[in-house]
């Protein structure tokens, strides 16, 4: 989780970025018709933000998964991570992808209290945020629900979601106007 400084982005988002910066901007992700705070804080880099917007992109627009699936090894892995950021910009997908308010609520729960397929992809989550790879059952028992392309992409979104909790927590990059936090019942 964040430490207790000054809550002030460490580098703050660009606010008027050269116009080929400008344009990956408006071509990116978007909040109430702006660009997040995200892309905009990686504009300083625009190498590394051209790049990091395929990468994610990959996962947000052209995934393999089945959208429900993304979204809770999502929502999961940037919880376990203290990425609230990225939580609460994926709790506005998770409600278009027809994930309920009491899946929203137990994301915060301890793995041994899912059950039916929802338990697998927490397991995933928690198993690769932790400790970096799969059990062996673990591993088997997603190989067995997903071809190797889905396989693959559910190993590597905790891993994302753990790297870009590194960037956001560390960089204290605030999340925008109108979007939720951490569930009020999580014990933050």
């Amino acid at each position: 989780m964040p430490d207790e400084r000054d809550q002030r982005p460490r580098i703050p988002p660009v606010t008027d970025p050269p116009s080929e910066v400008a344009e990956m901007l408006a071509t990116g992700w978007l909040h109430d018709g702006k660009p997040l705070h995200v892309p905009r804080t990686l504009a300083h880099h625009p190498r590394l933000l051209r790049r990091f917007s395929v990468f994610a992109g990959l996962f947000l627009m052209k995934s393999e998964l089945p959208l429900r699936d993304r979204e809770l090894l999502t929502l999961r892995s940037t919880f376990r991570t203290g990425a609230e950021y990225y939580f609460g910009h994926h709790v506005l997908v998770a409600e278009r992808s027809g994930i309920s308010d009491d899946v929203l609520r137990r994301i915060t729960a301890p793995a041994e209290v899912w059950t039916g397929p929802d338990e697998l992809l927490v397991r995933v989550a928690d198993e690769l945020v932790d400790d970096g790879v799969l059990k062996d059952q673990t591993y088997d028992d997603l190989s067995r629900r997903y071809n190797a392309a889905q396989l693959m992409e559910a190993i590597l979104i905790p891993g994302f979601y753990r790297m870009v909790a590194g960037f956001v927590n560390t960089l204290g990059v605030e999340r925008e106007p109108g979007v939720p936090g951490w569930p009020a019942d999580v014990p933050i």
